[in-house]
């Protein structure tokens, strides 16, 4: 009996979903997997240097480069490009790159 309700209790715990993005979060997931995720997660473009992966980026206190991982960091690389990152101020708005910085918040889930 110990062993079937340990079991249904391990069942329980692990059938929790994560939460649900918001409407802003979904936006951004959308825009990261059509304009980011070529270079950040397939990354099959054999390029010289990777791409940092981006996954928990806010969990960290420094972007990859040691720039601080602040909103206005993000969004200043977003603007601007960075290394071989090209500069995204002509195909995102400040909306979409507010959606993106959200959904990066989330790590990536």
């Amino acid at each position: 009996m110990a062993i079937f309700s340990v079991a249904v209790a391990t069942l329980v715990v692990g059938c929790h979903s994560a939460p649900s993005l918001t409407p802003q979060q979904a936006q951004g997931k959308h825009l990261y997997d059509v304009g980011c995720a070529h270079c950040h997660e397939e990354n099959d473009l054999r390029l010289k240097k990777t791409p940092p992966n981006l996954h928990g980026l806010f969990k960290r206190d420094t972007l990859p480069d040691g720039a601080p991982a602040t909103d206005a960091e993000v969004e200043r690389v977003l603007v601007a490009g960075k290394g071989m990152m090209p500069s995204f101020v002509y195909q995102m708005t400040k909306q979409q790159m507010d959606a993106v910085i959200a959904y990066l918040h989330t790590g990536l889930r």
